[in-house]
Formats: C-alpha cells, structure tokens, sequence
C-alpha cells in the first residue's frame, strides 16, 4: 500500500489557513501533526493508510505517494 510523503523542502505552512496544515486537518487519521503554527508538520507513515487526501488538498503540492 503506497503511503504519503512530505517533502519538507516544498512545504510552506503560511500558504495554509494560519499556518495551520490543511493536510494536517483533512487526514482521516492524523498522520501529520504540527508542533506550532507555521512549523513544517511531521509525518508518521505508520499511520498513513494511504488514501491520498493529504496530496489532493496540500496547497504547495508538497505530499505525494510513495
């Protein structure tokens, strides 16, 4: 099963509401997460089950699949 990968070179949290990660939000089950606003969120791959809504909804298409 193909899981999500953040690319942290292209991730620009100020694109988001607040610098609140929209993907971080739109996960079904909060695969990625944000120390604070603005911050590069993190991801947990083991917690992906790959539905693929964090790359449809990420604004600075920094989330693929792998």
């Amino acid at each position: 099963m193909p899981n999500a990968v953040l690319d942290v070179e292209r991730c620009q949290p100020e694109r988001c509401d607040r610098g609140i990660c929209l993907a971080r939000i739109k996960c079904p089950v909060k695969a990625l997460w944000q120390e604070d606003p603005y911050d590069v969120p993190f991801l947990s791959g083991g917690r992906c089950n790959g539905c693929s809504v964090c790359v449809l909804v990420c604004p600075a298409k920094a989330i693929h699949m792998s």
